[in-house]
């Protein structure tokens, strides 16, 4: 994975490498295999937006609306691509691709790592999805 997309973090580092092996399967696909290729980020995006999601509500971050936001909007373009996909508007699915890209490794770099940041502090545990001991003891302190 690039060294920008991570952000030691390891739950969420493995979705950022599972992004970038889907991006390159998407670059390297012909055209009969790119929409289902294009069809699998949009899957990835919609499970890990919405795990990002929860996690910000859960843990009362505070930059949650804008993160949210992103997100909603952003998918919302990329399922539009896997209508166009779908059509045969496969240059159109391409360009999007990069596109994303480029907002994704953005996104990684801003908000998530601000997320990432947040998590750590709560010492947020994903597999029971709850702080660990003193998390929310951290989080109540600093409001």
């Amino acid at each position: 994975m690039a060294a920008s997309l991570s952000l030691d973090l390891p739950f969420m580092d493995r979705a950022h490498e599972q992004f970038t092996a889907l991006l390159k399967d998407v670059d390297e696909a012909g055209d009969a295999e790119l929409p289902a290729a294009w069809r699998r980020v949009v899957d990835l995006a919609a499970d890990s937006f919405a795990r990002e999601d929860e996690w910000m509500q859960d843990t009362r971050f505070s930059c949650r609306k804008d993160h949210t936001l992103q997100h909603r909007v952003v998918l919302e373009v990329m399922r539009e691509g896997v209508v166009q996909a779908h059509k045969g508007q496969l240059l159109q699915v391409r360009q999007m691709a990069w596109q994303f890209r480029d907002w994704y490794h953005k996104h990684v770099q801003t908000m998530d790592a601000a997320l990432a940041l947040h998590l750590r502090g709560m010492r947020f545990d994903p597999a029971n999805g709850e702080p660990g001991p003193g998390g929310f003891a951290v989080a109540a302190a600093r409001a």
